[in-house]
């Protein structure tokens, strides 16, 4: 029986349609990529192919732009948002508003190596790299004029992703994106009835005590597939401490989502043979006012179906994978992967 749910943090319905996943080709993946192609911009000794670096982590001795790196952040060749303050003006009306794109876009390239994907990284490359991450959000929230900075990464063809070598991306703007505006708001209207609770925390408190939607609960953090899902198999990972940003993140936090983010993303792979998916961090950049301040999450979408026309014509997202079963699949599948590191299917 297909059933409405509606979100407890954000206040969407979802349709929870199970029948529809017996439809055809629904999950069908490709296959990984197979080697590396000889031009491409990411791989060790390509540096030249690529905008100089604007950071990187390097082995003692090596010198930037070349070879001897571990993770490199490099200007997007292709920018989102127009990387300096020269773009022309623009003319805006009362009823047609516009003004230029101005912010940051990185390219964060996760490894030497082309063929392994973030979650087959060897573990003490994971704690480098996320690291590194929380190092490029700290610098693209320092600059002036930025308001928000969102770190997400790309997997597979259906994800918007165009190089298979890994890397990750992050786009600083002034302007707050609509999505993380909604999250905002319901931080500020959240219950009444628990002063000096987050909300988000009540929804994860609410999902630990039922138990049925939680994939993991370690390191300081929760993973969850939510209540009214919007995808199937789609994660939250929260952590335990309230805190606005991932920029904000203590090194014992960064260590846990380097360990917890990869084994979803394993597990994953495994549930549904290499799927395409996003990942990305969402958080604020100003100081958490107390506990109705942002609480900073990562969500990971897969993307394994497409929206047909009663999803774009309604704006009601019909997932076809009850979150409990997704869960359930989700945490025997980390149970498997959990000392499976380094080898990607």
């Amino acid at each position: 029986m297909s059933e409405f749910r509606r979100d407890p943090f954000l206040g969407r319905w979802t349709i929870v349609a199970e029948g529809r996943s017996a439809r055809p080709n629904e999950y069908t993946g490709p296959p990984p990529p197979a080697g590396a192609p000889a031009d491409c911009p990411f791989c060790e000794g390509h540096e030249s192919r690529t905008p100089p670096e604007v950071a990187a982590v390097r082995r003692s001795g090596s010198a930037p732009n070349g070879p001897g790196w571990t993770a490199r952040a490099i200007p997007n060749r292709f920018p989102t948002v127009t990387p300096a303050p020269t773009a022309p003006a623009v003319v805006s009306t009362p009823t047609l508003e516009r003004e230029p794109a101005l912010g940051i876009h990185e390219v964060i390239v996760e490894d030497p190596r082309h063929g392994t994907d973030l979650p087959y990284l060897p573990a003490d490359q994971h704690r480098t790299l996320f690291r590194f991450f929380r190092e490029r959000m700290r610098a693209a929230i320092a600059t002036a004029g930025v308001t928000n900075a969102l770190l997400f990464e790309n997997r597979g063809p259906e994800s918007g992703g165009t190089l298979p070598h890994p890397h990750a991306q992050l786009v600083a703007t002034h302007r707050i994106p609509s999505r993380l505006e909604e999250e905002r708001r319901a931080f500020r209207t959240g219950p009444t009835d628990s002063p000096g609770t987050c909300r988000l925390e009540n929804v994860v408190g609410s999902e630990i005590r039922a138990g049925e939607r939680v994939v993991a609960h370690e390191g300081g953090f929760t993973a969850f597939a939510p209540f009214a899902s919007e995808f199937p198999y789609e994660v939250w990972i929260v952590p335990d401490r309230h805190a606005a940003s991932f920029a904000d993140a203590t090194d014992v936090e960064v260590d846990g989502l380097a360990t917890l983010l990869p084994q979803v993303l394993r597990a994953l792979d495994r549930v549904r043979s290499h799927p395409s998916y996003n990942w990305f961090v969402h958080g604020d950049r100003a100081p958490a006012e107390g506990a109705r301040g942002f609480h900073w999450h990562v969500e990971v979408v897969p993307r394994i179906v497409r929206p047909d026309g009663y999803e774009l014509g309604s704006g009601v997202s019909v997932n076809p994978v009850r979150p409990e079963i997704a869960a359930a699949e989700l945490r025997t599948a980390m149970a498997a992967v959990a000392t499976s590191a380094g080898q990607q299917p």
